[in-house]
């Protein structure tokens, strides 16, 4: 008698080298697990990690990772394990395992696998050395990211040994769970065969009977007209069914901001030269034509210089070239762009009396709530409306403010929290206002009444200070009038 096949499931995982017990402690989980619970239920489940890929060259490291572990859509479990490294740093991002984790991120957001699971274990107390210092602080910069940017649920444990066992607990509830889905859609199809089944017998037993035959004509008459009226009642009101709107937005996913247009991408990466790769689908004339503003005239002029933000990231940036790609049929725009490097200067530290804190939250408030303290004192007022509006700026703050996104996208709610959101990213990061975005969150309240939740750590303005962050919420009433 054959053996019955089991269905193989790939997990990823990621992580830096100074959780190498976890590691070894997520293989053999998984190897007790596949003689055990995914056995009985027929599944054998393979991890890969960074560790399997084998020698190469002519690109850099991770680059030879990513390309041998394959598209991110080929498994259905990340694991991403810190400590108190993050690890050795990319060409793309701050570390590898940050690289392999926005991969499986930009996935997920896409196609919704593969499932991410975070584990953070607590961090090591009193360390001395500066770069001990450094990378736990990267460590703990990504975890508050994490989890505060609406990014999703992680868990903590103190030692490997309480890894292990959270580990093996999560993954046997993830089996049970994903085994009783399939049961219920195999019994939903079993209930549609014997329905189809049944129907059919019943057709063959009326068409042996003429009287039965000529009686079932005529109710089948009835049946079919109703049907038919139900059917286009279903129609209609399908038809006037707005499609779901999301009110709330805390994560802009795959859209980018190029300048005045917003683009949904297939990817963004960075290439040995630092320069920004897009991949734009084709979805309509409109997008083609705007995408064409972006193109450089001709190699003899002047490349365009535009604004970039994607994310919690934003630049400005050189258009080098702007190309096109069609696989089976469907057309894709390939933009790279290359980061101008930005002047430090556009920082005032003090204005008659305002700290450089003072300032920063001052502008931010303006930036996200609209809002402009008063002051009884005409001087004064003219200080507060120089300080947030003043032509310190490198990028001017008309069009960027929340409100101005919304005369643009009045009548679209879900395009103007996206463009709110890239265009306050933009603002703060090239005026060099902040220095890392944790927590940006746009929500409806009301028809014209949005709420903003804001966390970031401002901007250092020398070498060995201390990060201060800044948290920003209140309402921003939006004006329709215009």
């Amino acid at each position: 008698m054959a053996m019955p096949q089991l269905e193989h499931l790939k997990i990823f995982l990621a992580s830096p080298g100074d959780v190498s017990q976890e590691r070894k402690h997520v293989f053999k989980v998984v190897e007790e697990l596949n003689r055990t619970v995914a056995s009985d239920k027929g599944i054998h489940l393979d991890v890969i990690s960074s560790e399997s890929a084998l020698p190469g060259c002519g690109k850099d490291g991770q680059a030879i990772i990513n390309e041998q572990i394959g598209k991110m859509s080929d498994y259905v479990l990340f694991i991403g394990i810190m400590w108190n490294r993050i690890g050795t740093p990319t060409k793309r991002a701050i570390s590898g395992t940050v690289e392999e984790y926005r991969r499986a991120k930009r996935t997920f957001d896409r196609i919704g696998q593969p499932n991410i699971w975070f584990y953070f274990r607590s961090m090591t107390e009193g360390l001395k050395k500066k770069d001990e210092l450094e990378q736990q602080e990267k460590v703990r910069r990504f975890k508050n990211s994490y989890s505060k940017n609406g990014i999703g649920l992680f868990r903590e444990y103190k030692n490997p040994s309480e890894f292990r066992d959270k580990l093996r607990e999560h993954i046997t509830i993830w089996l049970n769970q994903r085994s009783k889905k399939r049961a219920r859609k195999s019994s939903a199809s079993l209930k549609t065969a014997a329905s189809s089944s049944t129907n059919k017998a019943s057709a063959s037993k009326l068409k042996s009977d003429e009287n039965s035959t000529k009686a079932s004509a005529t109710l089948s008459n009835v049946t079919t007209e109703k049907q038919i009226s139900t059917s286009k009642n279903k129609s209609k009101s399908t038809t006037n069914t707005k499609p779901k709107i999301s009110k709330s937005i805390s994560d802009s996913g795959a859209w980018v901001l190029l300048n005045d247009y917003l683009f949904e991408t297939e990817s963004v990466d960075k290439n040995a030269n630092h320069n920004l790769i897009l991949n734009i689908p084709v979805v309509d004339a409109e997008q083609e034509a705007n995408l064409r503003k972006l193109q450089p005239i001709s190699q003899y002029y002047s490349k365009k210089q535009i604004s970039y933000a994607y994310q919690n990231n934003a630049s400005i940036v050189q258009v080098e070239s702007i190309e096109t790609k069609s696989i089976k049929g469907k057309t894709s725009y390939i933009v790279t762009l290359k980061p101008i490097p930005q002047s430090h200067g556009y920082n005032i530290v003090n204005y008659y009396g305002y700290s450089y804190e003072d300032t920063a939250k001052l502008k931010i408030r303006f930036l996200l709530l609209n809002e402009v303290p008063k002051s009884q004192e005409k001087s004064n007022q003219s200080t507060l409306n120089y300080i947030i509006r003043g032509n310190e700026y490198l990028v001017k703050s008309k069009g960027y403010v929340i409100t101005d996104v919304w005369k643009k996208w009045i009548n679209e709610q879900q395009m103007f929290l996206i463009n709110a959101r890239l265009a306050a990213v933009y603002f703060l990061k090239v005026n060099n206002i902040v220095e890392d975005i944790l927590d940006l969150k746009i929500s409806f309240t009301s028809k014209n009444v949005v709420t903003v939740n804001f966390r970031a750590h401002l901007k250092q303005l020398y070498y060995n200070q201390e990060d201060s962050l800044v948290e920003i919420k209140g309402k921003c009433t939006l004006d329709s009038e215009n």
